[in-house]
């Protein structure tokens, strides 16, 4: 079925969530490229233009997440949770590793295009897919595929260009999986300047350190650096197990998080998980910009813990191992999570307007994009996902309370229609 496009188009719907709150009588411009013309109330259909009304509909900018890795999806059905072969992390890590020990080319395109689909019916407009399966038959050939299937589905995409170079902080010798990964530092900066001559308009090449653990110290600070000249988002798992932190003192003297402030990060840099990182530290983080990306669903899904979040933290949301594809959900559980730990009901502030806020404008923020989606606002993407207001779910609730009944009670069935650049993507059957 050929979707529509409202690129060219006066859009209008009973709310628009616009400014950080939900108005009504307002209209979206969209033009010819699928940007935000004008938004506002008072705004006049010029001749000849198109205009669509989505009764019953309220339109919200599409949500961003921030930490993928696609491929994981397909470990879904093999959790071995509640049984002995699931009891660490490390243990699931070696079944994560056999999925890509023979992967090729159209495997990967087929992997993330998957993904990339599902991510779409979930309301997520822009992915950042943490990318460190590089090598199939030649050196950095399935970097491609990645971009490819983004385009096909319909996706903003920044790709995160992971450099990885060892399997540990001894350096033990690699997993047959893990020869996939490895390269040298000049390499892998070949690879990201030959991506970016691949990238069309709808995506960006953002870098990252696989870890500490695959990255020494002082390519990880070379790195950030090549990401600050080059004005590139900075990614990094950072003390997602405490084995990371032990394993990294007692071989280099400081922690992971330690070394990471000693390099002078700032807004540029995102630390996915932080889930054992100290308080002072993150407050630390929260002081110099750094953004905190938390994957709720998949640190419970992995058993690794709940991070300390405050009101000062910049936290973004990841959907991670992919097992379960749902920004609504990692926004309940990012909620959830610390309020269960702490035994209260309000902590770090996370209300349903701050948790929204992590799934679009800080998510923008992490992944270089603050200029040009995460908000319904002119100039921007028109980039959203429309709610069914006439949902039984919603029975009785004034727009006062629609977001915090979005963000606490309603799943992806809820979202009717998801567009990039004003072209739908996903339309609810």
């Amino acid at each position: 079925s050929v979707m529509p496009s409202y690129r060219s188009t006066l859009v209008r719907a009973p709310l628009v969530w616009t400014d950080s709150q939900f108005r009504e009588n307002i209209l979206i411009r969209v033009d010819a490229s699928g940007r935000i013309e004008d938004i506002g109330e008072h705004l006049s259909p010029r001749e000849g233009e198109t205009q669509v009304t989505l009764d019953n509909q309220a339109i919200l900018p599409g949500f961003i997440n921030t930490h993928s890795h696609a491929f994981h999806r397909f470990l879904r059905g093999r959790s071995f949770i509640g049984q002995q072969a699931a009891t660490t992390f490390w243990a699931w890590r070696d079944n994560m590793y056999a999925l890509v020990e023979n992967i090729d080319w159209s495997t990967l395109k087929g992997f993330c295009s998957a993904v990339f689909s599902e991510m779409l019916s979930a309301g997520i407009t822009t992915v950042g897919e943490f990318h460190y399966v590089h090598h199939g038959k030649d050196q950095f050939d399935l970097d491609s595929a990645v971009l490819e299937a983004a385009k096909e589905a319909g996706i903003r995409i920044t790709l995160i260009q992971a450099l990885y170079q060892r399997g540990g902080f001894a350096s033990p010798p690699l997993a047959a999986a893990q020869e996939r990964f490895v390269s040298s530092f000049d390499d892998f900066i070949q690879s990201v300047e030959k991506l970016d001559k691949l990238a069309d308009e709808r995506a960006t090449i953002a870098v990252a350190a696989h870890s500490l653990r695959a990255v020494d110290e002082a390519t990880t600070q070379r790195l950030w650096e090549y990401a600050r000249e080059t004005k590139r988002p900075f990614h990094i798992h950072l003390e997602e197990q405490p084995k990371e932190i032990e394993d990294c003192i007692s071989s280099t003297g400081q922690s992971p998080s330690q070394w990471l402030l000693g390099m002078g990060v700032d807004g540029g840099a995102t630390a996915v998980h932080a889930t054992f990182t100290p308080k002072e530290r993150m407050e630390a983080f929260a002081r110099t910009g750094v953004h905190i990306s938390v994957c709720p669903c998949t640190e419970g899904y992995l058993g690794d813990g709940v991070p300390h979040v405050d009101e000062s933290t910049r936290i973004c949301l990841g959907t991670d191992c992919n097992n379960r594809i749902s920004l609504l959900e990692e926004m309940r559980w990012a909620a959830f999570s610390q309020m269960a730990k702490h035994n209260s009901r309000a902590v770090a502030a996370l209300s349903a307007t701050r948790l929204f806020e992590a799934a679009t404008l800080t998510g923008a923020a992490s992944l270089g994009l603050s200029k040009v989606t995460g908000q319904l606002t002119k100039g921007y993407a028109f980039d959203f996902l429309t709610i069914d207001l006439t949902s039984p779910l919603l029975k009785n609730c004034p727009s006062s309370q629609l977001l915090d009944s979005i963000v606490f009670s309603l799943d992806n069935r809820e979202i009717v229609a998801v567009g990039m650049d004003g072209d739908v993507r996903y339309q609810r059957k």
